[in-house]
């Protein structure tokens, strides 16, 4: 600590206190650790069409389509499909 009438802390203090308080903040925030696991490996399926917008769940994509098709507005012929990569997507191609 430094004389009276100066501050609390020198620079290395302050730097020190800061870094003992990131590093515990760091490690009660992190996520728990799995354990591994030997061999396996899962890639997500790729999107074959990655250029339409995925949504999460049926409802998102439902309610896409009702904010497209809204009064005032050309009527379009949309449908919805669950897409391979897990989300679902808007079409206006016909099923076949």
């Amino acid at each position: 600590m430094t004389g009276a009438g100066g501050p609390p802390f020198d620079d290395d203090e302050l730097e020190e206190y800061y870094r003992r308080i990131e590093s515990a903040t760091a490690a009660r925030d992190a996520p728990p650790r799995r354990a591994r696991r030997g061999g396996v490996y899962y890639a997500p399926p790729e999107c074959p069409t990655p250029e339409k917008i995925g949504y999460p769940t049926l409802a998102a994509v439902t309610g896409a389509i009702l904010a497209v098709s809204g009064p005032g507005r050309a009527s379009a012929r949309l449908r919805c499909y669950e897409c391979r990569c897990g989300f679902w997507h808007l079409t206006s191609s016909l099923r076949g």
